[in-house]
């Protein structure tokens, strides 16, 4: 996931549980402008049956137009750039009524490259393959507090969401690249780590607690 191409997002951090308003536009709470047609007007996934020749998906891969999913699916590249499209993107991928969380939610909120593995939230487990991705469960509880929803996906909000990466083990994301995606978010949002400390007190029985305790705190101490 590259955050430096992250595209501007048009948000409220101060309420991102209502980042989708009745109209489905992204914004502060004020209607949609003359000109503004919802993304979804078009199909955000196509499948080489959709194209005139096999050639035709390589070629608009090459392009920049789409970004493969698997060697039959892609997603329209234009959509992936705004927040309301990426939601919508990955409601196409994770099984109803699961909660995307982890990697699957910080592609939502961050953007860059479609993750290799989808995290949800669910009770259940899923051995099948989803557009060549395997499915990672967390039994995990969300309350409402933690939870948003953006183009009828339900997801973790952006400090739960930050919370779960910084809990991922090294063979997940390696601690680096963890250390990066994490404190990326943090200033996106304008994250307080005091939350996530909170939220890690709460829950002391989940893995890798120490690991993100630290973090944070050393987050909390620089900023």
């Amino acid at each position: 996931m590259n955050t430096t191409t992250m595209t501007t997002r048009h948000t409220n951090h101060s309420n991102l549980r209502d980042i989708e308003n009745e109209d489905g536009y992204l914004g502060t709470g004020r209607p949609p402008p003359a000109n503004y047609s919802a993304p979804t007007s078009m199909p955000m996934l196509m499948s080489n049956r959709d194209l005139p020749g096999p050639l035709s998906m390589n070629r608009l891969d090459d392009f920049g137009a789409v970004h493969r999913l698997d060697d039959l699916n892609a997603y329209l590249a234009e959509y992936s750039d705004t927040l309301f499209g990426r939601g919508v993107i990955m409601t196409k991928v994770v099984p109803r009524p699961c909660i995307a969380c982890g990697r699957s939610a910080l592609w939502v909120w961050m953007g860059g490259a479609f993750p290799d593995v989808i995290d949800i939230i669910s009770g259940s487990h899923y051995r099948s393959m989803v557009y060549g991705r395997a499915i990672k469960t967390y039994d995990r509880r969300v309350p409402a507090g933690q939870m948003s929803a953006i183009g009828g996906l339900k997801l973790t909000s952006p400090t739960r969401t930050v919370c779960d990466i910084a809990l991922m083990d090294g063979r997940t994301i390696p601690g680096k690249r963890r250390t990066e995606l994490a404190y990326a978010m943090i200033q996106e949002y304008h994250i307080d780590p005091a939350d996530c400390l909170k939220i890690l007190d709460e829950n002391r029985f989940w893995p890798n607690t120490a690991q993100a305790r630290q973090f944070f705190k050393a987050v909390e101490y620089c900023l």
